[in-house]
């Protein structure tokens, strides 16, 4: 397994958002003499709803792209020195090349928006009177797919995982022997996470819009169902719940199972924490670590990250052997 330039990476990860934002910025100051001060930031429907200084915004443009420059660079930078950006041989997900692919697209899309919107002020009496067509929004949207594609093509692969690091021994079973393991996972941060957003819901909903709030509001109730996930090994096969009624569930029968594998995960394998279905696999994550992953008959694999995996994935082993 070849480690990646971590050096390349975050330079390829976190320069482009950077230099996205910096034809806005540099629009902004050259043109100061042709934009009214405020300047139209913020549009709605009926046009300008939202205004900022001319200066204040060409320091928001730039802690924008900084901002997420860093966040994908360190993502990547951080990743890459652990040994956990890898994927498995069979996968069509290659995180490198998503992340840069995602930070290209992501800053073109947003850079292009705050430069049409800077342009829609230029020479304008009354920021008021400015609009800002739907075809920027389309050219902004364009724009940053093919930039992602670019950054897609451009970025090196992810290296292949050289392989398991824990032994799985299948536990030997007779034939009318039955066995339970389980384990519970939870995670702290998504909890404190989904609070905070309940309460910034509560307060957007009676101070601004009502349907901003309930949508926060929404948004931290599954947070927080998502925040435990229980792990069950059985003689049914692997059955995987979240939160405290066990909903949404994954129930993967022992004749469905082909392979079992206890491996160390990321979640830059996978795109992230929580759910995730991507190319080939699907994950549930609260954190890094051990868990649990299954091949199914169709090829697709399902993991789970949980305490203790390595008995947990000798104990489904033995179950899916008894069923072959």
């Amino acid at each position: 397994m070849t480690t990646p330039n971590t050096i390349r990476l975050g330079l390829l990860a976190g320069l482009p958002p950077l230099l996205f934002a910096l034809p806005n910025i540099v629009l902004l100051n050259a043109a100061a003499d042709r934009l009214p001060d405020p300047i139209a930031t913020h549009f709605g429907t009926d046009g300008a709803d939202g205004f900022t200084g001319r200066v204040p915004t060409m320091f928001i443009s730039a802690g924008l792209g900084l901002g997420l420059g860093l966040l994908f660079a360190l993502v990547l930078v951080l990743g890459a020195r652990s040994g956990k950006l890898v994927r498995p041989d069979e996968s069509a997900h290659d995180p490198i090349r998503f992340m840069v692919a995602t930070a290209w697209g992501v800053g073109a899309f947003l850079g292009v928006l705050m430069f049409a919107g800077t342009v829609a002020n230029l020479d304008a009496a009354d920021a008021r009177q400015v609009g800002l067509p739907v075809l920027a929004f389309v050219a902004a949207a364009a724009i940053g797919l093919l930039l992602a594609a670019v950054g897609w093509l451009t970025a090196p692969r992810t290296p292949v995982s050289a392989g398991t690091p824990y032994r799985v021994r299948p536990l030997p079973l007779s034939p009318t022997e039955r066995v339970s393991w389980s384990r519970r996972v939870s995670s702290p941060w998504m909890v404190l996470a989904g609070i905070v957003m309940l309460a910034m819901g509560v307060v957007t909903g009676f101070v601004a819009q009502p349907w901003a709030g309930v949508l926060l509001a929404l948004t931290s109730l599954l947070l927080i169902q998502l925040a435990l996930v229980r792990v069950v090994v059985d003689q049914r096969g692997l059955t995987v719940g979240t939160g405290p009624f066990g909903w949404p569930r994954w129930q993967l029968a022992p004749t469905e199972i082909t392979e079992v594998a206890a491996e160390d995960l990321s979640p830059v394998q996978y795109g992230g924490y929580g759910i995730r279905m991507i190319p080939g696999s699907t994950a549930v994550l609260l954190r890094g670590g051990p868990g649990i992953v299954v091949t199914r008959r169709s090829g697709r694999r399902f993991a789970v990250s949980v305490d203790d995996a390595e008995t947990g994935a000798g104990v489904l082993a033995g179950i899916v052997d008894r069923a072959a």
